[in-house]
């Protein structure tokens, strides 16, 4: 399997199961694999991310390069490991990117 396969599967592994798992034991007011995929790729670009990747092309993930795994990857395990703040921090970051500013704290798709 080479590098760019192995980081999918990563990020697919923490994004659709780990994270998701984590988000009942530590109380996550998101839980849904894809608003845990929203908030890394906004997070990962500094806006929404379908201003940079292409919606309808394919899966977002399948469009990042093996840098850009690496840095999504590093955002899902700092989620793991810095307290519910910075989960929460991310989540209003992707809101405000998206013009919902006032939903903090919700769960939002």
């Amino acid at each position: 399997m080479d590098r760019l396969t192995q980081l999918r599967h990563q990020y697919l592994e923490l994004t659709n199961h780990v994270l998701p798992n984590l988000a009942t034991s530590r109380h996550f007011p998101i839980r849904e694999n894809h608003c845990f995929q929203r908030i890394i790729l906004d997070n990962l670009f500094g806006c929404c991310w379908y201003d940079v990747l292409e919606r309808t092309r394919e899966a977002a993930y399948k469009q990042l390069t093996e840098e850009q795994l690496e840095e999504a990857i590093a955002l899902a395990n700092a989620i793991m490991t810095q307290s519910d703040s910075y989960l929460e921090q991310l989540n209003q970051n992707s809101l405000t990117w998206r013009g919902k500013q006032g939903k903090k704290g919700l769960l939002e798709r």
